[in-house]
């Protein structure tokens, strides 16, 4: 009886493994607000997060302000290993930013945030 009771449990343990690698991932959490700087170029604003994303996530800043052409609405970069990230993005003072993460497939909810008069 006590190889009975052996081969349940290493049949549970492998149940068990078997379960949780076919159980499904945490959603991708949106990234953290960046902090907004002045840009050198007039029109542009600096965001910047360190530690703000998924390591080499693919980092993308839509402006939904209308009346920003469509060609310059949306930005990118991509976060290095430790998840930090900058990018340049055309935006006024009062303009709302959506800012997402994506990794392969997996795109997070958007942060979004107003850019404040700099």
């Amino acid at each position: 009886m006590p190889w009975l009771t052996r081969r349940t449990i290493l049949f549970g343990a492998f149940a068990a493994v078997v379960v949780g690698c076919t159980s499904p991932t945490l959603p991708l959490p949106p990234p953290a607000e960046p902090s907004v700087l002045a840009a050198i170029t007039p029109g542009h604003v600096t965001l910047t997060s360190t530690g703000g994303a998924e390591a080499n996530a693919i980092i993308v800043v839509f402006n939904t302000n209308p009346a920003v052409s469509r060609d310059d609405r949306v930005s990118a970069t991509q976060a290095d290993e430790r998840g930090s990230w900058k990018v340049d993005v055309v935006a006024s003072s009062g303009d709302r930013l959506d800012i997402t993460q994506q990794i392969d497939t997996d795109r997070s909810p958007s942060t979004s945030l107003t850019v404040p008069t700099l």
